[in-house]
This record gives C-alpha cells, sequence and structure tokens, in this order.
C-alpha cells in the first residue's frame, strides 16, 4: 500500500509560490460503483479508488478494500475506512452524514458529495483547478457575505421559545422536529429573519442533564431601543439580569447583560442613531 505519501505537497517552494502551485499534488480517494461516477453513499462503499492528482492530470494508485483492512471481524467498518484512507487530504463520495465527515475532518480528511454524480475524471481535475486556485493570493470577495444564525443547545425548547419571542419580542420563523437524530429545532428573530442575524434553539431529547457553559462562550448581542423600559420589564418577569443598564462611551451607548434560561448570557445594547445609511456602532465591552 502507499500510505506514506503525504496528502498534499507543493514542493520545496510551498503554495504561496508559482513553482509551488505548479508543482501541487493532492491524494483523493473515491468513492464509486464503477470507477467512472461519483454515485456511492460513505456508508454503502466497500473499496475507495486512490488518484494522485497534479497538474498532468489524476493518476490512480491505490484501490483499497474494507475487508482488506480490518483488524478485526468486529471492527466498526467506519473505523477501518477513516485507517486506510488516512493519508488522503480529500475523499470524494455522493453523500456523508455530519459524524463520519467530522470524524474525517478530524483526522485531516475533507470529505465532501459536492462533486456527487460527476465523472471521476473530470471531478478530479476540476478539484484539484479548485484547490489551486485557493493558493493564490486574490482578496475574499465578500460582497454576498452575512452572518446567518448563532446555534444554542438548550434543556427545555419550549422554555426558551417562551423567553425570546415571549420577553424579547422575537418570532419563530421556522421549526422542524428531527426524529431520525432525535432533536428538536427552531429558528427564532425579528421580522422575517431576512435582515439580521438568527438565533437557533436545539433540544436534544436524550440529553436529560443541564449544559455546561465553559468559560469559552460569552454571549449573543441585540440591539434595542428603551433599554431602561425593557430591563424593567425583564427584572419583573424574574429574567436575572448580572448586568443592569450602565452608559458607556461618554453616555451615548448603555449596554445591560440579562441571561436566558439555560444561563446563556444577552447582551443588550442600545446604542446612538448611525449617522449614515449602513453604518453601526460597535460596542467594545471591556469586561465581556
Amino acid at each position: 500500500m502507499l500510505d506514506t505519501l503525504p496528502q498534499i505537497s507543493a514542493g520545496s517552494s510551498g503554495l504561496g509560490s508559482a513553482e509551488g502551485r505548479k508543482s501541487l499534488t493532492i491524494r483523493v480517494a473515491v468513492a464509486s460503483r464503477d470507477g467512472d461516477r461519483i454515485d456511492l453513499h460513505f456508508g454503502h462503499a466497500e473499496a475507495f479508488s486512490v488518484f494522485d492528482v497534479d497538474g498532468q492530470g489524476p493518476r490512480r494508485v491505490d484501490l483499497r478494500r474494507i475487508e482488506d483492512h480490518r483488524t478485526s471481524e468486529d471492527e466498526d467498518p467506519r473505523e477501518t475506512i477513516y485507517r486506510m484512507i488516512r493519508d488522503c487530504a480529500v475523499l470524494l463520495v455522493a453523500k456523508v452524514g455530519a459524524a463520519p465527515q467530522e470524524a474525517l475532518a478530524s483526522r485531516g480528511v475533507e470529505a465532501t458529495n459536492m462533486y456527487a454524480g460527476k465523472g471521476v475524471d473530470p471531478a478530479l481535475r476540476e478539484l484539484y483547478a479548485n484547490k489551486l486556485a485557493a493558493t493564490d493570493d486574490a482578496p475574499l470577495d465578500t460582497a454576498e457575505f452575512r452572518l446567518l444564525h448563532a446555534m444554542l443547545r438548550v434543556a427545555d425548547l419550549e422554555r426558551s421559545i417562551d423567553f425570546y419571542c415571549g420577553k424579547l419580542g422575537m418570532t419563530v420563523l421556522e421549526r422542524r422536529e428531527h426524529k431520525k437524530n432525535m432533536f428538536s429545532q427552531a429558528y427564532l428573530g425579528y421580522g422575517d429573519g431576512s435582515n439580521g442575524m438568527t438565533v437557533e434553539l436545539v433540544a436534544n431529547w436524550l440529553h436529560e442533564d443541564a449544559y455546561v457553559l465553559g468559560d469559552a462562550f460569552g454571549h449573543i448581542a441585540i440591539g434595542v431601543k428603551n433599554i431602561n423600559r425593557l430591563c424593567d420589564r425583564l427584572a419583573a418577569a424574574g429574567v436575572p439580569m448580572p448586568r443592569p443598564p450602565r452608559s458607556q462611551r461618554h453616555g451615548e451607548t448603555i449596554v445591560a447583560f440579562v441571561e436566558d434560561p439555560d444561563g446563556y448570557r444577552i447582551e443588550l445594547v442600545q446604542a446612538p442613531q448611525a449617522s449614515e445609511p449602513g453604518t453601526f456602532e460597535v460596542v467594545h465591552d471591556t469586561q465581556a
């Protein structure tokens, strides 16, 4: 087997140089029924073709069968796959679940279904062109980028919806029940959610203990008006308020912190009116 070859190599010049980009080589595993198209689900594959792809095109270097790499009869096939393609940079499949995708990513393998249904040869050439283009120094075009949502795991979905909707005035934009993966999901926001970031709440059905928030997560910030009145209402409703309203930036901005039912901190910010359309104030809380 060719397990000792590198995942991606670009010579001694590095990917940033023209010479380095010319010598870029990518090792790719492919799930295919007949070797012609990328048409196999990750969990249905019994073997993977392995290619080295460079500027000259793809070259198949191996065919790896799960049965040949098992260490025991009862080994989980997924663990076998993780080990047998660990020298590959990319895995092309027709479909892959989130769990194996993350497991492979933790091992340095990018599993993707973005080339599903395509011919193996053109898909590998397209993949190579995309990876090569990613090594240039052109600035990232973010003209149509925007923040979409922040996801919070909650113990009681109804209780959290009542807090965000009943006390902070959000609306439920979308709600789903995932029976197979056993969790409930709701997206909340203001208006129809199209003009601003939303909050995604997820309640796992089998999770019984309170979530440990840790010390990495800080808070979610919401821009508000009439912050003193809002905080008075929240306090009257028994909402924990570790930081009542306090003026900042020479009194122009007022900030308060409250906590949702799971203990997540919500920063409420009443900022001065932006001087020009499309501009906004950035509040730097030095005690966040």
